[in-house]
């Protein structure tokens, strides 16, 4: 049966699912990548993916969820008779479980790093200090454990009022906040020094770094930036409604996941360059080099207020598509009521993230594959299972799903961009997978 609950409108759509897609990577990870890849020659070809790649993969999700109103595992056991299709939206849910497990952890920090920055914990502080507070602070095992026990909960207050007045309602205004303070760091951004070197970093074309690294580096990012591979469209996609039109709205979201990335990049690189600091990627531009900035800047305290409230946005909208798959599973599998539902997920993402947090602290033996525990989930998901996941989805739909219903949620039964389903469908058959299988080959270093 078709599920009945779907989003209240096309604003809240866009606002979840852009929550969904909007997260931590377009705010540190994008201008990092597309400043040492070739600036504006790299964001050529990270759009180019985004059309030919993550956006047909976000298309088939939604198909998949809203032709059937069910959860990945459901979806799959319901368009399918074959046992292995149900295992795939099965591997869906588990890795988005994964997942939220660490990611978790990650979005506790930025919890902390708004207290430290109210009660003005940058200031007068070297790199030396700054670098040895952070590693004080993720020893110490407990303060990460509760600032992610915080963050779980309140993920799942939010989840816990369903779709209409939980997750769309908290979207539709988080998403607009995210949106008026990364414009608002960008303005004062404008005003540092180090501005034109900024914009030089991400957006001076340099096509002597576009090799095949930086071509795999734009797939990896409109890829997983997208939210792809792991349940999470499926399920926002059994909540569209059927006159939406599934293109436009993966369309949208794609400029959307654009435009924030950019725009986070012209908020941040320019403190860095104005201070004479090293760009560095991942957390320890967020956590460690960014601290070191605004100690430096006038009123910098009320900068990182602003921007790792940013983080916490961009984490928490996030963390709520990673549970309401999880969600939905249980509920439609288990019959389990909502609250119930999301009591027992989060304790046990709790406990999950323990581990993940405690795996960090020095001489831990809390491992996986070798690597801490975090690490570990983190190359396990990253490297294997969202990839793989969406290779097999992308393979369903062009080649197993009933045809006529892929075209007609597609073309919403024919009343929108009909012509365009052939080249969808072909994208789909043959190109998406072959470039997708290259990808997984060259991140498990078989090519």
């Amino acid at each position: 049966m078709e599920n009945k609950i779907t989003f209240g409108s096309k604003f809240g759509t866009l606002a979840v699912v852009g929550g969904s897609v909007i997260g931590l990577g377009n705010i540190w990870r994008f201008p990092y990548l597309a400043g040492n890849n070739g600036g504006s020659a790299f964001i050529i070809v990270y759009i180019l993916c985004s059309l030919t790649i993550a956006i047909p993969i976000m298309i088939s999700e939604f198909v998949i969820g809203r032709s059937t109103g069910k959860n990945a595992y459901g979806a799959f056991k319901q368009l399918s008779k074959k046992k292995f299709w149900t295992l795939v939206g099965l591997m869906g849910i588990i890795t988005v479980f994964l997942i939220y497990g660490f990611y978790s952890v990650v979005a506790g920090w930025a919890i902390s790093f708004i207290q430290t920055s109210v009660t003005s914990g940058f200031a007068g502080k070297d790199a030396q200090i700054i670098h040895s507070n952070f590693i004080d602070y993720i020893n110490s095992g407990w303060k990460p454990t509760l600032a992610a026990g915080i963050f779980i909960i309140l993920t799942a207050g939010i989840v816990i009022g369903g779709i209409q007045k939980g997750i769309e309602r908290v979207n539709k205004i988080l998403m607009p906040m995210l949106l008026v303070i990364i414009l608002l760091l960008f303005i004062y951004s404008t005003s540092l020094s180090g501005f034109t070197n900024a914009m030089n970093f991400l957006l001076k074309p340099d096509f002597s770094k576009l090799g095949l690294k930086a071509v795999i580096a734009a797939i990896g990012q409109s890829f997983f930036s997208m939210s792809l591979g792991m349940g999470c469209m499926i399920t926002y996609g059994s909540y569209i409604k059927q006159k939406t039109s599934l293109s436009g709205i993966a369309l949208t979201i794609g400029l959307a996941d654009l435009t924030v990335a950019l725009l986070a990049g012209f908020a941040i690189f320019p403190g860095v360059f104005t201070f004479g600091i090293e760009p560095t990627s991942g957390p320890t531009l967020i956590f460690e080099t960014l601290p070191l900035v605004f100690s430096m800047m006038p009123f910098g305290n009320v900068f990182a207020i602003f921007f790792f409230f940013l983080v916490f946005i961009a984490a928490i909208t996030s963390s709520v598509s990673m549970l309401e798959p999880i969600c939905l599973f249980t509920i439609q599998e288990f019959k389990f009521s909502r609250t119930k539902s999301i009591i027992i997920i989060s304790i046990i993402i709790f406990i999950l993230a323990v581990l993940c947090a405690y795996s960090q602290v020095d001489n831990s033996s809390i491992k996986l594959f070798g690597k801490n525990l975090f690490d570990g989930l983190n190359d396990l998901t990253d490297k294997f299972l969202m990839p793989i996941g969406a290779l097999l989805i992308i393979i369903f739909i062009g080649w197993f799903a009933n045809k006529e219903l892929v075209k007609n949620q597609f073309t919403n039964n024919g009343a929108i961009l009909n012509n365009g389903f052939k080249l969808y469908i072909n994208v789909v058959k043959f190109f998406v997978p072959l470039v997708l299988s290259l990808f997984i080959l060259n991140l498990i270093g078989l090519l």
